[in-house]
């Protein structure tokens, strides 16, 4: 399994770059990949906005580092350009703002792709992350003229009840502030 961990977006929402704020003494997005990095073969993270910082964050752990020079197109984009580094192998994408994603979530996830092309974490019922894709949906997904949503939306997609982790992302300083609480 790869993990493609999106570490590419403007931060709007926050107001300044979340993947650096500060969770259990190291940047938030350390968590989300520590996490990938348990649970996956490799792991790919897609920079753009604040390449530098968030790269020599990064930088010591086992993930290769590509960079997304139409990050400001959206989100789409930057999922594309790590979806292009995939070869022969099953992938999740997951964003990085997820620090309290557990590696048991993508195992659980990961195992519904034995039956399922493409499987999802949830929690409560909530869709969240990561999501994972069979790597005969890479051609398919590079070439799709709609949105990563859109694309869900027209598979048939399997469902594993994981963590709260799967959906607390810290998007806004309000979600910043109870993953804080609760992590």
């Amino acid at each position: 399994m790869t993990v493609i961990l999106l570490a590419a977006g403007l931060s709007t929402r926050m107001g300044c770059s979340k993947l650096l704020l500060p969770f259990h003494g190291k940047p938030l997005v350390v968590s989300t990949l520590e996490a990938a990095i348990a649970a996956a073969d490799r792991v790919i993270v897609v920079t753009g906005h604040d390449r530098i910082n968030i790269e020599n964050a990064i930088r010591k752990y086992n993930a290769e580092i590509v960079f997304a020079p139409d990050y400001l197109k959206g989100q789409k984009y930057s999922t594309l350009r790590g979806v292009r580094e995939v070869k022969d192998d099953d992938f999740a994408i997951i964003p990085g703002d997820l620090p309290l994603i557990l590696p048991e979530d993508f195992k659980g996830t990961e195992k519904l792709l034995q039956t399922h092309t493409i499987a999802r974490a949830s929690f409560n019922s909530i869709p969240g992350h990561p999501v994972m894709y069979r790597n005969e949906h890479r051609d398919k997904l590079l070439s799709y003229p709609g949105t990563m949503k859109e694309y869900l939306k027209e598979n048939d997609i399997g469902f594993y009840e994981g963590s709260k982790g799967t959906i607390l992302d810290a998007d806004t300083k309000e979600t910043y502030q109870r993953i804080l609480m609760k992590g």
